[in-house]
């Protein structure tokens, strides 16, 4: 339950959460208007791809996949976002598996007595 709930938040807050200083410079990205109808609905489609129906919190252990071919060539999952917007996600999706593979064991009630 624990994986699961930080999964479902900080997945969330990551792809809703604020976008830093720097806002989306191309025209056509739905995130120049991150309150907009269209951002939030692109947001959800990330987020739904990224947790998809996991109910054990383990998909946020996974690297995930911002990219599907469309037969055109490569495009975001969330309809018409930009590939910078994108490459803001993925560190902060590399960090937050990091917080989680550390906290892991914890959540077993494992504790790490030396590192390898």
């Amino acid at each position: 339950m624990a994986l699961h709930r930080v999964e479902l938040n900080e997945t969330h807050r990551l792809i809703f959460g604020p976008k830093g200083s720097h806002p989306c410079s191309a025209s056509d990205c739905p995130s120049r208007t991150p309150a907009g109808a269209a951002a939030l609905e692109a947001y959800q489609k990330v987020f739904d791809h990224i947790v998809g129906s996991s109910q054990l919190g383990t998909r946020v252990l996974e690297v995930p996949e911002f990219y599907e071919d469309r037969g055109g060539g490569l495009r975001c999952v969330g309809p018409d976002i930009c590939s910078s917007c994108v490459e803001r996600w993925e560190p902060g999706h590399a960090e937050l598996r990091k917080k989680v593979w550390v906290t892991l064991p914890g959540a077993f009630g494992l504790v790490s007595g030396h590192t390898v």
